[in-house]
C-alpha cells in the first residue's frame, strides 16, 4: 500500500525495553518514555506508530555470527553483568537487542515498501560501535548493520549509512569497511570514545573510498554541520547513489548533552534532517530510515526528535526551546580540505 498522495506518512516505534537497565546509567528507558507524546505533535504528516517485534534470526545473522548471539544470550541469561566498563547486560538484555533491531527492520521494511515515505525507530539499546563480533559502547547488535543488510536482501543493493551520533560509528565502519556496496559517513567528535574514526580511515580493499570520516572539533556546531552537509555529505552522497539511506542518528552532538561537546542545536538537527530528506528524495526515492543512537539530555533528546520530524514532514522547524550555546564555534576549513582530499570531490 502505497502513503495517501500529497501527504507524508511517517511510520515509527518506541522500544524502551524498560527490563534492559541498571541504576545510574545514561542510556535508559527514560529516553524512549519521554517520546510518548509524538502522536500529539502538530505535523502536516500521517504519523503511524508501529508495535516492533524481534528481528527474526536471518536478520542478526546477515550482519553477526552466531557464536557472537550465542554468548550474548548466554552472558545475559547471567546477568545483571558488564561486558566492558560502559556496557551493561540484565537478563532481559538479549531479548531486548533483538528487539531494538527488529523495530529498526520493521520501519525500514515500511519504507522500503513504498508504505511510508520515511522511518524512525526509536529503539535501545543503541548499535553503531557494537562490531560483528564484539558488543561494546552501550551497544549489543548492529541495528544500522541489520537495516542496511536487510535493504539488500529486499532488493536495494547500495546502502548509505550517515552517522550524526557524537561517538564515531566504529562497529558500523569495521562491519562495511572491505564492502563496495555499503558507504558510511560519520560526524563525531574528534579525540574521544571509542577513539577511531580519523580522516585517513576511508576503507579498505574493494571497499576503499566507501567510508568518510569528519572529526569535528570541541565545540563544533549548527555553522559546522550545515559546511559538512554542503559539502562533504552531498557530493559523497551523490556520487556514491545509493538506493538506500540509512541514518544513525545519535543525539549526543547537541550542546546540552553530558557526554560530549559538540554544540548542535534543535534548529541545526532539523536542517540537517532536512538535508538528508532531500537527498534521499533526489537519490533513492524518498528511501529514508532513521535508528536512535545516542542523546542523553532527556530534554534535548526530545526536542531534537521533534525538529527531526518537523523536517521529515515538510513542516517549519519547531521553536527551539533552549537558549543557544555561548562557545564561538572553531574553524573547520582545514578539516574540510582535508576530508575532501582523501576524496578527491
Amino acid at each position: 500500500m502505497n502513503p495517501p498522495t500529497g501527504q507524508h506518512t511517517i511510520v515509527y516505534c518506541r522500544v524502551p525495553n524498560p527490563g534492559h537497565w541498571v541504576p545510574n546509567h545514561p542510556e535508559n528507558p527514560s529516553r524512549i518514555e519521554a517520546l510518548a507524546g509524538i502522536k500529539e505533535w502538530e505535523l502536516p504528516a500521517r504519523l503511524e506508530e508501529s508495535s516492533a517485534s524481534p528481528a527474526p534470526e536471518e536478520a542478526l545473522l546477515a550482519v553477526h555470527p552466531q557464536l557472537h548471539l550465542d554468548r550474548l544470550r548466554r552472558a545475559s541469561e547471567h546477568g545483571p553483568t558488564l561486558i566492558d566498563a560502559d556496557t551493561f547486560l540484565t537478563e532481559a538484555s538479549y531479548e531486548a537487542a533483538r528487539l531494538a533491531a527488529g523495530g529498526v527492520c520493521l520501519v525500514g521494511e515500511a519504507v522500503l515498501s513504498g508504505a511510508a515515505n520515511a522511518g524512525v525507530a526509536l529503539v535501545r539499546p543503541p548499535g553503531h560501535h557494537a562490531t560483528a563480533t564484539q558488543a561494546m559502547g552501550f551497544c549489543l547488535l548492529n541495528n544500522a548493520a541489520i537495516a542496511a543488510r536487510r535493504a539488500q536482501a529486499l532488493g536495494h543493493p547500495r546502502v548509505l549509512i550517515v552517522d550524526f551520533d557524537v561517538h564515531h560509528g566504529n562497529g558500523t565502519q569495521h562491519i562495511f569497511e572491505a564492502d563496495p556496496d555499503v558507504a558510511l559517513l560519520s560526524t563525531h567528535q574528534r579525540g574521544i570514545y571509542p577513539g577511531t574514526g580519523r580522516a585517513r580511515e576511508v576503507g579498505v580493499g574493494a571497499g576503499e573510498g566507501t567510508i568518510v570520516n569528519v572529526p569535528l572539533p570541541a565545540y563544533a556546531g549548527d555553522q559546522a554541520f550545515e559546511r559538512v552537509g554542503a559539502e562533504i555529505l552531498e557530493p559523497f552522497a551523490r556520487r556514491f547513489r545509493p538506493d538506500a539511506l540509512i541514518v544513525s542518528a545519535g543525539f549526543d552532538a547537541h550542546w546540552r548533552d553530558p557526554l560530549a561537546r559538540l554544540q548542535l542545536t534543535t534548529h541545526g538537527y532539523f536542517w540537517l534532517a532536512g538535508r538528508l530528506a532531500r537527498l534521499a528524495d533526489e537519490l533513492c526515492g524518498g528511501r529514508l530510515i532513521l535508528t536512535l543512537e545516542g542523546g542523553y539530555d532527556v530534554p534535548a533528546l526530545t526536542g531534537s526528535v521533534r525538529a527531526v520530524l518537523a523536517a521529515l514532514a515538510g513542516a517549519e522547524a519547531p521553536a527551539d526551546p533552549f537558549p543557544p550555546p555561548t562557545r564561538p564555534e572553531p574553524e573547520i576549513h582545514e578539516l574540510i580540505a582535508r576530508v575532501r582530499s582523501f576524496h578527491e570531490f
